[in-house]
């Protein structure tokens, strides 16, 4: 049984994929296993992984046909074998210390459930673009995720059971999958970030971050909304739905509750509103949840930017030819 098992989803990546898989195969501690999950790739990376993988046979190519991140994810932690797994993206680069010096902090504290890593952000060509710090320690993290996603997704290594008994990453939540898992494993242990440099995050136009900004936001709103109910009721939605979906019932639900908008609420709903297809009457129940009562001046600035959003999001009329 190896160590670490670690799990990394490529779709057309081939430019960087044979670099970040060295990082990894270069790493000081070798007992490891490399799971890399081709999720529907249409150029050389599934060749460029078989290739590697038959000259070290901890590499492992598993097709996963364009499932999506969230199965693709999911599939390689069902595969796993090591009690601890490690993320990585296939365009960044691992530090040759990195897994053994997160593996260390596992085994220094029993409790310790996700650990990632301070970065260093690169451009497309390797150069180093500036230094992304994180928050460190298990309290200063916590009162960081009840807003933002504290954590680097790449960086992170976690033990295996932990993700498994949380359910493993939802696909309602794609494009911000992590933060919902991470919100879901604070709530049952710890985590912690080292504030070492452990590995170079790539930046280029094709990335997710980039080519899905809106919905990554929605994504991430829908998570924090989900995690204050959670400690109240069940979630309003199934989390195998698509994003969309999930979003469009939430919302429903949120608009037949009749409750006034809070300020906690009202950067989550606005972004939440910005998802394409939601419908005319619950926007404008919401509108109407956000000016009720004595509304201050950012509650009615709220309702017009809602009122403006819906506007623009409809979609444009067919015009005869």
């Amino acid at each position: 049984m190896p160590t670490v098992s670690v799990i990394i989803p490529v779709r057309d990546g081939a430019p960087y994929l044979g670099e970040a898989l060295q990082s990894i195969l270069d790493q000081d501690l070798a007992d490891i296993e490399v799971i890399v999950i081709d999720d529907g790739s249409s150029d050389d990376s599934a060749a460029i992984a078989r290739s590697i993988g038959d000259r070290d046979s901890r590499v492992k190519l598993v097709v996963n046909r364009g499932q999506g991140i969230v199965d693709a994810l999911n599939l390689g932690i069902s595969l796993a074998r090591a009690p601890l797994v490690a993320r990585m993206d296939c365009d960044d680069v691992s530090l040759p210390d990195r897994l053994r010096l997160q593996v260390a902090c596992f085994a220094a504290d029993p409790d310790l459930q996700l650990l990632g890593t301070a970065g260093l952000q690169i451009d497309r060509d390797g150069k180093p673009l500036r230094p992304m710090d994180v928050p460190i320690g298990n309290g200063q993290l916590r009162d960081a995720l009840a807003g933002y996603n504290p954590m680097l997704h790449p960086t992170v290594m976690f033990r295996t059971e932990a993700v498994q008994r949380a359910g493993g990453f939802r696909r309602a939540f794609t494009y911000a999958e992590d933060y919902d898992l991470w919100l879901r494993l604070s709530e049952t242990g710890k985590l912690a970030n080292m504030d070492g440099r452990l590995v170079k995050l790539r930046s280029h136009p094709g990335q997710v971050s980039r080519v899905k900004k809106d919905q990554q936001k929605a994504a991430a709103a829908l998570a924090r909304q989900s995690a204050l109910l959670r400690r109240s009721r069940a979630e309003p939605f199934d989390a195998g739905d698509q994003p969309a979906e999930a979003i469009e019932a939430f919302l429903a639900w949120r608009a037949a509750t009749g409750v006034n908008i809070s300020s906690l609420e009202r950067r989550d709903i606005e972004l939440l509103l910005r998802t394409p297809g939601i419908p005319l009457a619950i926007t404008c129940k919401l509108l109407l949840l956000a000016v009720a009562g004595a509304p201050s001046f950012r509650t009615l600035a709220f309702g017009l930017r809602l009122a403006w959003l819906r506007t623009i999001a409809r979609p444009a009329k067919m015009r005869p030819n």
